[in-house]
């Protein structure tokens, strides 16, 4: 039974700009993205996984054409707009200009044009959900039956997958979305959500593998599972959409066709999976599966919901400079030793206290910024004095190296301007920012952990918890702030007194926070201890903490 398809059918959350949440198409957001303010999916883990998806589309359409929906010269298309062959070399630098003509007009009419829904109908029988052919981001039967060793996948339930509930078949959860009874009752609309969300964020639990040779490399977790995903917000969802889609990508690739995973067959597919071949292209990039899954096209979607999956091998994450949307770091040590590789986002650890990591320039053999930040630069021009948000989106795992399963997501945001997150002057904002963000941290994990640490001599303790607990109390307490006054900031201001103005709400939250340890100090605390003839007590540490952060602060003692 062929059914369900995600062109025609609602199945996207989207918050309209009247307030309201609506499910909608695919053809219903590009006829109207501007409409709608945001993604609004269960989960931002869940955004971000539909978000790549319909970049995957819109990457697709503008590298074959223009926004009025002329093909380019330099491209020779098929029946179904496939694009037949790369780009040649000798075009490159007049396709560049193209494609930056293309983003720029784009974005100056405010919506997308008609060759976006076009190019869906081209490709209509490639996007049903239940399909005994083509079923979209899966697999056929025969794939499974014909290349495992029982020929048959894992069984995954939807409440395994549902990141709202999170339950596996051997432990209940106890405060999920559902009852007992309708953890397993689904609709197409959530399927279609979560099987997205899924290949992106998968572990490792499930057993079953193509062959019976185990892969050259590990089984893939689902690339947004280990990646720091990074990406912008706009006004509304068109906005957002161009703010994320790099048609010139900074780091080349320009000559490589997009080959989204439905423009393949399953046969195709798998075998792309399994050749280890790397990835040269945003399209395959965005729509690769972590897992073969086989959803029978018959299934009654009154009883309970189960589906088949099969692992594949990983993504190379060494050097991956293709994803643009992680942060990075240089691994000193392990197989990975030497080579970049995605950075995940750590929980209580604020955006804004690795902004270097995002904005500082240029890459080096020691730093990769975010590759979206390359993006911004080369839009600023064309989108002018605007502000946006940098949202940070990870998944965090359960810690056990067997099944890595996802748990909880981990969420942050940035208010920023678009010219001062680019101000990449000597002097520029974003030099002097990262300063400041340098000068906060070691007043919280040198000044004020010293503090920590004398009252934790007094009190004899041997655990860490005291000084830790509060270190990150401090940095929760700063997070708002900081966001608000990083938000505020134009071009048009003097940097030396916003970053004093930054100074002095650090300072009153800093101390206030000291003050609060003291008025709660206990006799030990005061009576303090002898050490080599000196004596510690909470006042001499106090006056100590309050020499050094006026010290810092460049304040007399």
């Amino acid at each position: 039974m062929t059914s369900f398809n995600l062109i025609d059918e609602k199945w996207i959350l989207v918050i309209g700009n009247d307030g309201d949440t609506k499910e909608i198409s695919l053809k219903e957001l590009f006829s109207n993205a501007e409409n709608y303010k945001d993604l609004a999916g269960e989960m931002k883990t869940q955004d971000f996984a539909v978000l790549r998806i319909l970049l995957a589309i819109l990457q697709t359409v503008f590298s074959r054409f223009d926004a009025n929906g002329n093909p380019y010269v330099y491209i020779e298309l098929d029946e179904k707009y496939r694009q037949l062959e790369d780009i040649d070399e000798d075009d490159i630098k007049d396709y560049k200009k193209e494609l930056k003509k293309t983003w720029k007009t784009l974005w100056q009419a405010g919506h997308f044009p008609n060759i976006v829904n076009e190019y869906l109908e081209k490709w209509y029988d490639r996007f049903f959900l239940f399909d005994d052919k083509y079923p979209f981001m899966q697999v056929t039967e025969d794939i499974i039956r014909a290349n495992t060793k029982n020929k048959k996948g894992t069984i995954i339930n939807i409440k395994n997958i549902n990141r709202t509930i999170s339950e596996s078949n051997n432990k209940i959860s106890l405060f999920s979305a559902k009852d007992a009874t309708t953890k397993n009752l689904t609709s197409q609309a959530e399927i279609t959500r979560w099987i997205l969300t899924f290949h992106g964020y998968t572990g490792t639990g499930d057993k079953t593998i193509f062959g019976t040779k185990k892969y050259e490399v590990s089984s893939s977790k689902g690339w947004l599972f280990d990646i720091g995903g990074i990406y912008f917000t706009g006004n509304n969802l068109f906005e957002t959409l161009m703010l994320n889609l790099s048609l010139i990508h900074p780091n080349g690739y320009i000559e490589s066709k997009q080959t989204p995973s439905w423009e393949h067959s399953s046969e195709e597919i798998l075998n792309n999976l399994l050749s280890l071949l790397p990835i040269n292209n945003l399209s395959e990039l965005y729509t690769r599966y972590s897992r073969a899954i086989y959803i029978d096209p018959e299934s009654d979607l009154d009883k309970e919901f189960s589906f088949e999956v099969v692992k594949v091998p990983e993504i190379d994450h060494q050097n991956q400079d293709l994803e643009l949307m992680t942060t990075w770091k240089k691994n000193e040590t392990g197989p990975n030793k030497g080579t970049f590789t995605p950075k995940k986002h750590k929980r209580d650890v604020g955006l804004w206290r690795y902004f270097g990591l995002l904005a500082l320039n240029p890459n080096t053999s020691d730093i990769w910024k975010v590759g979206l930040m390359n993006h911004l630069e080369n839009i600023k021009s064309i989108i002018g004095d605007y502000n946006f948000t940098i949202n940070s989106i990870s998944m965090e795992d359960d810690g056990n190296a067997t099944s890595w399963v996802p748990v909880n997501e981990i969420y942050d945001y940035l208010d920023i301007n678009d010219f001062v997150a680019t101000d990449l002057a000597e002097s520029g904002w974003i030099i002097r920012i990262e300063d400041t963000i340098n000068e906060t941290k070691e007043i919280v994990d040198v000044t004020y952990r010293r503090f920590l640490k004398e009252i934790k001599l007094i009190r004899n303790q041997h655990s860490d918890n005291f000084v830790e607990q509060n270190v990150e109390n401090l940095y929760f307490l700063l997070n708002d702030p900081f966001k608000n006054w990083l938000s505020s900031i134009t071009l048009e201001d003097s940097k030396d007194q916003k970053i004093e103005e930054w100074r002095k709400v650090l300072e009153k939250i800093v101390r206030t926070e000291a003050d609060r340890i003291l008025l709660n100090a206990n006799q030990r605390d005061f009576t303090g201890v002898t050490i080599d003839d000196k004596t510690h007590n909470i006042i001499t540490a106090y006056n100590s903490f309050k020499f050094f952060l006026n010290k810092q602060l460049r304040k007399e003692a």
